[in-house]
C-alpha cells in the first residue's frame, strides 16, 4: 500500500470514527423518539470545553475526563428531553425542530459569550508520539480516537441486542403504542435514549480534543455531517449509521488529499444529495436495523 494513500486512509477511518459516533447518537434519537436533534453538533461543543476545563483545573490527561464528559453530557441530554423536548412529542413536525434548532442557539452563543471566540487547544501524554504500521506512519491520538470510536460502537450494539433496557428501547423504536400495552414506561426510555445519544457525543468530544481546536462552533461541523451519515444509513438505523460515518470520512479524506482539500466537504453533500434522489431510505446495511 502506498504509503499516502494509507495516512489518507487512516486519517479518513479517524475522521469517519467522529461521524459515526455523533451520527450514531443522533439516530437513535430519532430512532426512538422520531424528532431531529438539531443540537447535536452544539452538545460536543459543551464536550469540548468541559474536556478543556477538566484539563485545565485538575492538570490531568483528557483521557480520563471521557467518563466525567459522557455522563454531563447524557445528564443534560436527559434534562432536556424531560424539560423540553416531551413538550412538543405528538405537536406538529415544525415546533419539534424549531425547539432542539433553538436549543443549539441558546449553546453555541453562551459558550461564545462565557469563553469568547479565542482557539483553545489541548495535549495529551501521547500527543508527539507515532508509531509505523507496514511503512505507515500513525499518529498516538489518532490510533486512540478510532480504538475508542470502535469500542464505544461496539458497546452501544451489544447494549441494544443484549440487555433488558435495549429491548425496550428497540420496542419503543419499532412501535411505541405496543410496547406500552406491553408495560413498558415509554416516557423513561424516550428520556433514555436521548440520553445515550448526547453521551455519545460526550465521547466523540473528549477523543477529538487532542486532535482539533476548541473553540465555540468546533461541533457545528460534525453536527452537519452527522444528518449526512444519518440519511446514508438510514433513519433509525444505527449500524447503518456507523458504516456510513466510517465511508464518509474515508471519501473526504481521500479527496482531499487526490483530488482538492477545499473541495473535500462538498463532496459529501454532492453524496447526500445523489443519495436523496435515488435512495432516500438510505443505502447502508438496509436488514441489519436496531430499530
Amino acid at each position: 500500500m502506498p504509503p499516502m494513500f494509507g495516512s489518507a486512509l487512516i486519517s479518513g477511518l479517524v475522521i469517519g470514527g467522529f461521524y459515526s459516533l455523533v451520527g450514531a447518537g443522533l439516530n437513535l434519537i430519532f430512532g426512538v423518539i422520531k424528532i431531529i436533534n438539531f443540537a447535536q453538533g452544539a452538545m460536543l461543543t459543551i464536550g469540548a470545553y468541559l474536556t478543556y476545563w477538566f484539563v485545565i483545573t485538575t492538570k490531568l490527561d483528557p483521557y480520563l475526563a471521557l467518563p466525567f464528559v459522557a455522563l454531563v453530557l447524557a445528564f443534560f441530554g436527559f434534562i432536556i428531553q424531560k424539560t423540553l423536548i416531551n413538550r412538543v412529542l405528538g405537536q406538529e413536525r415544525t415546533s419539534q425542530l424549531l425547539i432542539t434548532f433553538g436549543i443549539a442557539l441558546a449553546i453555541q452563543n453562551t459558550t461564545l459569550a462565557l469563553w469568547g471566540p479565542d482557539i483553545r487547544s489541548v495535549n495529551t501524554f501521547i500527543s508527539d508520539k507515532t508509531f509505523e504500521v507496514s511503512g505507515i506512519r500513525v499518529g498516538a491520538t489518532a490510533a486512540m480516537a478510532l480504538l475508542g470510536a470502535l469500542i464505544v460502537l461496539l458497546g452501544l450494539f451489544l447494549f441494544l441486542s443484549r440487555t433488558r433496557m435495549g429491548t425496550a428501547i428497540r420496542a419503543v423504536a419499532q412501535q411505541a403504542d405496543s410496547a406500552l400495552l406491553s408495560g413498558i414506561d415509554v416516557k423513561k426510555v424516550y428520556a433514555i435514549a436521548f440520553a445515550i445519544g448526547s453521551g455519545l457525543v460526550g465521547v466523540a468530544s473528549v477523543l477529538i480534543v487532542p486532535i482539533y481546536d476548541v473553540y465555540p462552533l468546533v461541533g457545528e461541523h460534525f453536527g452537519i455531517i452527522s444528518f449526512i451519515v444519518v440519511v446514508l444509513g438510514g433513519l433509525g438505523n444505527i449500524q447503518g449509521a456507523a458504516i456510513a460515518g466510517v465511508f464518509l470520512g474515508v471519501i473526504q479524506n481521500l479527496f482531499a488529499v487526490y483530488v482538492s482539500d477545499s473541495l473535500s466537504t462538498a463532496i459529501l453533500f454532492f453524496i447526500f444529495l445523489i443519495t436523496l434522489l435515488f435512495r432516500p431510505q438510505g443505502i447502508f446495511v438496509r436488514k441489519m436495523r436496531v430499530s
